[in-house]
């Protein structure tokens, strides 16, 4: 597809899973046009249709791009303007991510961010596209990148938790809510991927997980106050484990109100969200984001066949948040949600994310005119 009438962009890495996906998802996108890949020194030279593919279906068409290196002192950022990029979607370890990406937005470049080092910072938004798009403005706060930004991206787990949860207590008052997750290998990355290919499986345990799905659902649906994002005041317990699955995140969610509920009410709540808060005319939004089914398992096989066979109709369903097993009781909501893991709870939400800047203006583009008429309601 030609880059004309497109923005251009630039993917940071090339073997890892959301890099991969990110390839995929942007290859045939609309608006937005891969134009760089930027590797490690084990890819670098390398054509991305030439890097192994990490996933089951069948390899897509990639762009034809030979993959480049990091470099050094500005090297990059001066590369990649040079080839017209403004948008740079990161999915680099935090390690590297920790300097490379405030080096990009300084230079003027608008940086997504898959990485952990940012999702606490108080000038960079942490944003679920229709959850909280107002936190986008602690761009305003950001003096330190003159025309660049710098936005970041959730926990995997944390976008279908946030998706779910946001319509209720924006609708009731609520008391507490416990999550209990089971998270895919693919969640671990590429190598632990690999490794249980091997039939090399990892400990249940996720080292600092519970504590970072806890953080960042407090911070996304908090309050954004002009200065800073208040975080809800609602006490957030959450328990995670790895389970033996290549793909989908899934979670129980326990809700418990400040009065009783029908479970008429609750499914109102979650309709009238899916018509109203979240309704976007974006390349990747998917309608309705929330799909209702009787048993989350049948939605968990769903995502994983999804995984083994993507046609064009499934790439877009991979964008689904599936809510099921619902169950109410007096004041207690119990309910799952599952999603794909590598599409809606990353590769796919910081996509989206751009869409979402560009059709509000907060990125600007003189090779790209998106329709005015396009606005987004901001949640």
């Amino acid at each position: 597809m030609s880059t004309l009438g497109r923005v251009r962009c630039a993917v940071l890495g090339s073997r890892g899973l959301v890099a991969q996906r990110l390839l995929q998802r942007l290859s045939n996108h609309h608006w937005l046009a891969p134009v760089c890949v930027v590797g490690s020194s084990e890819s670098e030279g390398m054509k991305v249709s030439e890097i192994p593919w990490s996933f089951g279906e069948i390899k897509p068409s990639l762009p034809e791009l030979r993959i480049i290196g990091i470099g050094q002192n500005g090297e990059l950022a001066s590369h990649l303007i040079s080839e017209g990029v403004r948008i740079v979607f990161s999915a680099l370890p935090d390690s590297p991510a920790s300097y490379i990406e405030e080096e990009l937005a300084k230079a003027g470049l608008v940086v997504i961010s898959h990485s952990t080092v940012h999702r606490h910072s108080q000038v960079i938004p942490l944003v679920v596209p229709g959850v909280n798009n107002d936190h986008l403005g602690l761009i305003d706060l950001q003096s330190g990148f003159g025309k660049g930004m710098l936005v970041s991206c959730p926990n995997c787990m944390v976008v279908p938790l946030g998706i779910s949860i946001a319509p209720l207590i924006r609708s009731f008052p609520v008391k507490k809510i416990t999550v209990i997750t089971e998270q895919s290998l693919s969640g671990g990355g590429r190598r632990m991927l690999e490794k249980s290919r091997q039939g090399q499986f990892p400990n249940q345990h996720i080292a600092g997980e519970s504590l970072s799905v806890e953080r960042e659902l407090e911070r996304i649906l908090g309050k954004f106050v002009g200065s800073h994002v208040t975080p809800i005041e609602i006490d957030i317990e959450a328990e995670c484990a790895r389970v033996n699955r290549e793909f989908a995140h899934s979670a129980s969610v326990t809700v418990e109100f400040e009065r009783n509920l029908s479970a008429h009410e609750v499914i109102e709540a979650w309709s009238n969200y899916n018509t109203k808060e979240l309704h976007m005319d974006m390349f990747s939004d998917h309608k309705p984001p929330l799909d209702f089914v009787s048993d989350i398992d049948n939605a968990i096989s769903l995502i994983n066949l999804h995984e083994a066979s993507k046609s064009d109709k499934l790439h877009q369903k991979s964008m689904s948040v599936f809510v099921g097993n619902v169950e109410v009781s007096k004041n207690t909501l119990i309910f799952h949600v599952a999603s794909d893991n590598t599409v809606r709870g990353a590769a796919g939400n910081s996509i989206m994310l751009a869409e979402l800047m560009l059709s509000q203006g907060i990125i600007h583009d003189s090779k790209i005119r998106v329709d005015q008429s396009r606005n987004i309601r901001q949640a």
